[in-house]
């Protein structure tokens, strides 16, 4: 289709008062008059210059190519974005535009790349969560609130209200783990151990403490009771190492003298 045809049709269908149709100056080879020239619009491009007997001569672009604007370009350009690792498609390469790339859940657009959100470390909540142009903000936890994990979501909570569920504080909550919460029946089972292997791998995955350290510390922990002439299995000195830290943890608190009213 040529312009005068296509700008006609483009015309007809926009009001004429809004669109203003950009235009540029050409010297005829043959007269070498300027010739001011009508450009081509969005998807198209300049086969041919205008002469003084008929306007510019547009062209569609072939596949896998494009225009964005008005133009007089003698060629499409080549829709020579492609989406990488951790990107989507957007929107698909069309006459009118590039392909568009955006990054998938979880990342966010830097330098042409997409890098994944930061993790806010146990002890810290998200502020504001991240979009695909914006990393992860996070904040210390406040007094009185917590996060127990890593992660790019997870804001800070309140401490659960122990007390109101009819519980007692075995151990206070810190900026990384709730209030660990019990019965006294469950004191007087098994002096809290239950609660406690819930909360010893958060402890130790907070502490960052490697296995291999860990079994050093048990072996250390292991000689002192060796010399103290007790001799136990691993689980079972595990068992009673905390059993008496609990013990001792209950003497200073609140929570023995209100298990004895129990």
């Amino acid at each position: 289709m040529s312009l005068p045809l296509a700008l006609m049709l483009f015309v007809s269908c926009t009001d004429a008062s809004t669109v203003e149709v950009p235009t540029y100056q050409h010297m005829d080879r043959q007269t070498g008059q300027i010739l001011k020239c009508t450009q081509c619009p969005a998807g198209t491009y300049m086969r041919a210059y205008c002469t003084p007997t008929r306007d510019t001569v547009c062209s569609p672009c072939p596949a896998n190519h494009f225009t964005q604007y008005w133009n007089y370009l003698p060629n499409c350009l080549y829709c020579g974005t492609f989406c990488v690792e951790n990107q989507h498609v957007k929107e698909e390469c069309s006459p009118k535009n590039n392909r568009v790339c955006e990054c998938n859940d979880g990342y966010f657009w830097h330098a042409d790349f997409c890098i994944k959100h930061t993790e806010c470390p146990s002890g810290d909540g998200v502020q504001k969560k991240g979009t695909v142009y914006s990393d992860t903000e996070c904040e210390r936890c406040p007094r009185g609130t917590f996060s127990a994990v890593a992660s790019s979501s997870a804001k800070c909570v309140k401490h659960t209200d122990c007390e109101s569920m009819g519980l007692v504080v075995m151990l206070n909550g810190s900026r990384w783990h709730d209030n660990v919460c019990l019965t006294c029946q469950n004191l007087h089972n098994d002096g809290g151990l239950s609660i406690l292997r819930d909360f010893l791998p958060r402890f130790f995955a907070h502490q960052k403490i490697r296995l291999s350290k860990l079994k050093r510390v048990v072996r250390y922990l292991g000689q002192r009771q060796q010399e103290r002439k007790q001799k136990f299995s691993r689980r079972d000195f595990l068992r009673n190492f905390f059993s008496e830290w609990i013990k001792g943890l209950l003497k200073a608190s609140k929570t023995s003298l209100h298990c004895r009213k129990f």
